[in-house]
């Protein structure tokens, strides 16, 4: 069976697309289609030509997108630069596009085999431009893909004459693209960015959504820890998704998860994935169900909130029906007082 798949925009957020790649080539996914707005659209054209993305996202810095003084976009320095060129009609974008021509090939991206497409905006018509590769004159892919992942805070990209923005302001995550060409399996990947999403009519599709739910990284953040933990939670994200392991915010071997699910139910699981949550245990490997609850009793007692809620309900079990409506503390605690005194 072959995918389709939409790429939302998102800044420096898109790293998270970087790892549900990766973790689609380990499943071993096909995909025959691609489109992506703004970063999406970068990421996505990087992936059909076969290049590194790790490459580019570990190694990005701001001064490769923008003409500033330093790495740090909210520096007095970096501001001033941001104020002196807005009245110039924005920052110039040509770092950015040199950065482009560096890591994507157009002539590999064409031979692929992967039916690409992009979404931009034209600010004459002030409605969303989407193309795909067969809409977009040799040579001009760079400039395209600029276009739609020119921020609003750049000088808008000049092709042909017409000025482009960030597709992000009419389409941000372009699922409509995909239907409307006719493919009706999709994985979709939303990475919380700023934009619009257009409301589509997907009867007859099939969409799988990976989600960034809780985004490692801001939007023009540039911090190398950060994008590799939002590259790690794509790649964990989509490997629950697709039923590689199991669990809701930590990854769980398979045959662990469902031991657990027999021996305890989804309340115990989910509190004891909770205050794995709170306590910081790293949700960047895999575990098994005893595992993940060693980590959690060995730790919780570190968590001031945790400790004091499992006190007070050893100490008085008919309070409970007040402390339940702490919601996800309770149902930590409930699952830690639960599991604390059994072997798992």
């Amino acid at each position: 069976m072959k995918y389709a798949l939409a790429l939302g925009g998102g800044g420096t957020r898109g790293a998270f697309e970087v790892g549900v790649w990766q973790a689609l080539g380990e499943l071993g996914i096909e995909i025959e289609a691609i489109t992506g707005t703004s970063i999406g659209a970068v990421n996505g054209a990087v992936f059909a030509s076969g290049l590194d993305a790790q490459e580019l996202w570990q190694n990005i810095k701001a001064t490769d997108i923008a003409d500033i003084k330093d790495d740090n976009l909210f520096s007095p320095a970096s501001l001033l630069s941001f104020i002196k060129n807005a009245n110039d009609g924005g920052i110039d974008a040509s770092a950015f596009g040199e950065l482009l021509k560096k890591h994507i090939n157009e002539d590999a991206v064409r031979k692929s085999g992967i039916d690409y497409g992009l979404c931009t905006y034209r600010t004459d018509t002030k409605k969303s431009e989407e193309l795909f590769l067969d809409h977009i004159p040799p040579g001009e892919l760079i400039d395209y893909i600029l276009a739609s992942a020119c921020f609003p805070m750049f000088k808008p990209v000049t092709i042909n004459g017409v000025l482009y923005t960030d597709g992000a302001i009419r389409n941000n995550l372009p699922v409509n693209m995909l239907i409307e060409r006719g493919y009706d399996t999709i994985i979709s990947v939303s990475v919380k960015g700023v934009g619009m999403i257009k409301s589509i009519d997907h009867c007859g599709v099939n969409i799988i959504n990976v989600d960034c739910r809780t985004p490692e990284v801001g939007i023009m953040e540039f911090d190398s820890e950060a994008i590799s933990k939002s590259i790690k939670s794509g790649y964990f994200e989509c490997m629950r998704v697709f039923g590689r392991y199991a669990g809701d915010r930590f990854s769980i071997c398979r045959d662990s998860y469902y031991d657990a699910l027999f021996l305890y139910g989804k309340d115990i699981i989910g509190g004891i994935e909770a205050a794995a949550l709170m306590c910081g245990i790293d949700p960047y490997r895999v575990y098994t169900f005893p595992e993940l609850c060693d980590e959690v009793l060995k730790s919780y007692k570190s968590c001031r909130k945790l400790r004091f809620l499992v006190y007070a309900m050893r100490r008085d079990y008919r309070g409970r029906g007040v402390l339940d409506s702490l919601g996800r503390y309770f149902s930590a605690a409930n699952a830690i007082i639960y599991l604390s005194d059994r072997r798992i």
